[in-house]
């Protein structure tokens, strides 16, 4: 039966762990591991492709974990086996992030479309569809690094960040427009 990686191919950084029973660290633990994009094949197990700064995170848990009374382990590993499953899960997890990036640049172009059939045309809202577009534009470059294996809906989470971008470029010369035009202003 051939297998479906070749040695050498994505090492990983894996965090197995048992947490005591009595403590509160599961979410807190589970949310750390998710920031770093870390997928989980099993339970209280997480793999991560290797990184010097997935590996700081990694020992750190590990350390907060121990301290709490449970304990932990950080591997260094390379599928035998399993290894395209473990990318598509990889991948997967990435796609979800992207599709929500996706997803809030339709929220703020139905916000920046529902302001202009309002007439609406003011520097607060023109400040706060930036400050949107900002936290999504940095959510996104969070996901672009932590997508090592090429998750297929990159391209589609940068064009949607472009074109909101260019709506929110048309809503505000609308604004600066609207402030030009009102009288006693220079």
């Amino acid at each position: 039966m051939p297998s479906d990686s070749s040695p050498g191919e994505v090492a990983w950084l894996v965090l197995a762990y048992r947490l005591p029973a009595s403590h509160g660290l599961k979410m807190a633990v589970r949310r750390r591991l998710t920031a770093i994009g870390a997928v989980f094949p099993a339970n209280a197990v997480a793999a991560v492709p290797a990184s010097p700064g997935a590996e700081r995170v990694l020992r750190r848990l590990r350390s907060l974990i121990c301290d709490a009374g449970g304990s932990a382990q950080v591997l260094r590993a390379e599928a035998i086996e399993g290894a395209r499953h473990l990318v598509a899960a990889f991948n997967a997890a990435r796609d979800r992030e992207y599709a929500e990036v996706v997803a809030g640049c339709g929220e703020i172009v139905a916000g920046i479309e529902a302001l202009t059939a309002a007439g609406r045309f003011c520097y607060q809202d023109l400040g706060d569809k930036d400050a949107e577009l900002k936290r999504l534009s940095e959510r996104a470059e969070t996901i672009r690094a932590h997508d090592t294996q090429g998750a297929a809906s990159a391209e589609s989470a940068l064009a949607a960040l472009s074109s909101t971008r260019a709506a929110l470029d048309e809503f505000a010369a609308h604004v600066y427009r609207t402030d030009s035009a009102v009288p006693g202003v220079s």
